[in-house]
């Protein structure tokens, strides 16, 4: 009798483990295409990017603003990144600075330096690693 309460609490505790998590999961889009919002001046090529590759990587570290049950929104939605215009580049409200900023590690730019610089896993950190030329 102890040996079956026993197997059944280990079960049950593995299946909460593994399987529970799973029901609470973001189902993020494998892979899309990141553009300029519509009408600002492109200069660069689109950049691929894939959720799958950023999958160790919690949402909330580039969604910053996403509470966990909510919808995501995009980087230049609900009035977080919208500035495109070349003065506010620096600006956190900068729709250039939210995936360039070198000091931010919800940047990409900023996250892969910081990888780079402590050995870790490594992204690409130049302009054509990550817009590729035509």
């Amino acid at each position: 009798m102890k040996k079956t309460l026993l197997i059944s609490m280990v079960t049950a505790a593995l299946v909460c483990l593994f399987a529970l998590p799973a029901l609470y999961a973001v189902d993020a889009p494998a892979d899309l295409t990141l553009k300029v919002p519509a009408g600002a001046k492109q200069t660069k090529a689109p950049v691929a990017f894939s959720h799958k590759g950023h999958a160790a990587v919690d949402c909330k570290t580039c969604h910053h603003t996403w509470d966990g049950s909510s919808a995501v929104k995009k980087c230049a939605a609900e009035g977080c990144h919208i500035d495109t215009s070349r003065k506010a580049k620096r600006k956190p409200t900068s729709f250039y600075s939210a995936f360039h900023a070198r000091k931010s590690e919800a940047s990409c730019v900023g996250c892969h330096k910081a990888l780079k610089k402590e050995k870790k896993a490594t992204g690409p950190t130049r302009c054509s690693d990550c817009h590729p030329r035509k």
